[in-house]
């Protein structure tokens, strides 16, 4: 995050330049700056202002034994246009003035107006990057800070939109591990044969990813209980005999239903809230005998094995929450302590589709975003549209870039609370190139409801859309084309796409750094995007469930 300001030397000066008198002057008679005029019987001034350029004043009347001749015509000395170089000349009764913007200043020798480095003054709290006329202050977002309104200093950033993120005590969440193995693992032994019976209520907007599984080793007798397309799936292996098993309505609508599996003789009864959905022969137990005892693994959120080795793969993650389990006619109190005792394995009370960042991490992916042309001989061209359904917490925070290999952000889009360039506090969402925005569009971002964010870049355009609205450009077409080209070179190498936040880049490599906390729905080249299907993912961001906005109390 950054500051921009001032702008190129000599533009728009003669309106908000102030008389080069020292502070609290108020009379041409009052002591100035010498700075000398390099002409015989001319005394010069100047004073620095900071805030609006610098001005050298030069007094042109002639003298005679060190007194103004009166009556002397005035003489325009601007109207040659070498008087103050590449400055702005402003002409005075008895003098004229040598103008340069904010952040430049005169240097009398080359007539020249000089960019002055307001970072060596120690301008900025934390990181500060110099500019031609300008300079930009930077905060460290990944930290959690942001510019306070000053435009200098740092200060938190802080939800501005509560969400309801209480947990259930006597809930499980299935989904805390990324690499897909169990958050539970039971091991029964018994001395008499057993047959399993498993139930317990489920609720998940999750399509695809397994509940529990039961048997033995994987060579053995064993079931998978999943979802896939929102339907139940059942795997078993049963001494070397596979078999792959989908029916009953789709469940991942949200709502708790009741789920079983019993074992019967020479049977498997899958039921949906009492329904029976599934009746499968079967040719033997899941409980194997070894060592005079009857063994039976059960593992809940995950499998023992690789997913590839089951009958048929599946993306084992599964952002989903059960309760009331009753695993082998509840002999399985350790599970209740565990989970109470540990807030990452609860679920959230209630819940609402999206992903749901909280601030702390990120996930990424590995997307190609070339497109192959009809014809085979023209070149590969590129594109880039995001689609983001947002419903934010916070109003600063990345919500989609594209990483370089060398740590570049070849592009961001973002939440920012303020405009660079106008020093203004408003809540904006930017498109940016590296660290130079594109394109920006006011939102209100904390007023609790979804915003849509569209954005589409190509070589030779880029948009930003925020409910429909297009956003503004804040750049020249020229200098759009030139990031453009950028952005297609860094394409050509290999490049990541972050969601949710930024990996350890500089904190002046992007105008946000900042994690995104909130619910979010992404689409990137027309395509969902699904957490559980990263390269990797923060265990905190919730793939499929959001909490709700947490209501005002009358």
């Amino acid at each position: 995050m950054g500051l921009g300001s001032g702008a190129g030397p000599g533009a728009n000066a003669a309106s908000d330049a102030h008389p080069a008198y020292f502070p609290g002057a108020s009379r041409p008679d009052l002591p100035r700056k010498s700075a000398g005029c390099g002409q015989p019987g001319c005394r010069g001034r100047a004073a620095h202002l900071p805030r609006d350029g610098t001005e050298v004043l030069r007094e042109k009347q002639p003298r005679e034994q060190g007194r103004a001749v009166a009556g002397a015509p005035d003489v325009d000395e601007c109207a040659d246009g070498g008087a103050c170089g590449e400055a702005h000349c402003k002409n005075l009764p008895g003098s004229y003035s040598c103008v340069c913007d904010e952040g430049y200043v005169f240097s009398s020798p080359d007539k020249a107006c000089r960019d002055v480095d307001e970072c060596a003054e120690g301008r900025c709290e934390q990181a500060c990057v110099n500019s031609p006329g300008g300079y930009a202050c930077h905060c460290d977002g990944r930290g959690g800070l942001k510019l306070s309104p000053d435009m200098t200093t740092c200060e938190d950033i802080l939800p501005c939109v509560p969400f309801n993120v209480a947990k259930s005590v006597k809930s499980l969440y299935l989904g805390r591990m990324f690499s897909g193995t169990p958050v539970i693992r039971l091991r029964f032994k018994r001395l008499q044969p057993t047959r399993l019976v498993a139930e317990f209520d489920f609720r998940t907007f999750d399509p695809e990813g397994v509940l529990f599984f039961a048997g033995g080793h994987q060579d053995s007798a064993w079931i998978v209980l999943g979802l896939r397309a929102g339907r139940l799936e059942l795997q078993l292996r049963y001494h070397g005999v596979s078999r792959v098993t989908s029916s009953g309505p789709v469940i991942n609508h949200g709502m708790w239903q009741t789920i079983s599996v019993e074992e019967l003789d020479r049977n498997l009864v899958v039921k949906v809230n009492r329904d029976a959905v599934m009746k499968i022969a079967v040719a033997g137990d899941l409980f194997q005998l070894d060592r005079g005892l009857y063994h039976l693994n059960l593992t809940v959120g995950g499998i023992p094995f690789k997913e590839r080795d089951l009958v048929q793969p599946i993306n084992p993650r599964l952002d989903g929450c059960v309760r009331s389990w009753n695993w082998l006619n509840g002999e399985d109190t350790t599970i209740q302590e565990t989970v109470k005792a540990n807030p990452k394995m609860q679920c959230f009370s209630a819940t609402t589709r999206g992903s749901f960042f909280p601030g702390t991490g990120f996930a990424f992916y590995s997307l190609d975003f070339a497109r192959n042309p009809a014809d085979a001989g023209t070149d590969t061209t590129w594109q880039i549209e995001v689609t983001a359904r947002i419903r934010p917490a916070t109003d600063t925070g990345v919500l989609l870039a594209l990483v370089g290999g060398d740590h570049t952000v070849a592009l961001s889009v973002a939440l920012v609370d303020y405009h660079s360039t106008k020093k203004l506090k408003k809540q904006l969402v930017i498109l940016a190139v590296e660290s130079v925005t594109l394109a920006l569009m006011e939102i209100k971002v904390c007023d609790g409801q979804e915003h849509r964010v569209a954005v589409s870049v190509r070589k030779d355009e880029a948009t930003l859309e925020v409910d429909g609205t297009k956003g503004q450009s804040e750049v020249s077409a020229a200098h759009l084309r030139e990031l453009l080209a950028a952005l297609a070179t860094h394409l050509q190498g290999s490049v990541l796409t972050f969601v949710g936040g930024l990996p350890d880049v500089p904190v002046t490599a992007a105008p946000v750094t900042a994690f995104y906390r909130g619910c979010m729905m992404l689409e990137v080249n027309r395509k969902a995007l699904d957490p559980d299907e990263a390269v990797y993912k923060h265990s905190d961001i919730t793939s499929h469930s959001c909490p709700p906005v947490e209501q005002a109390t009358p």
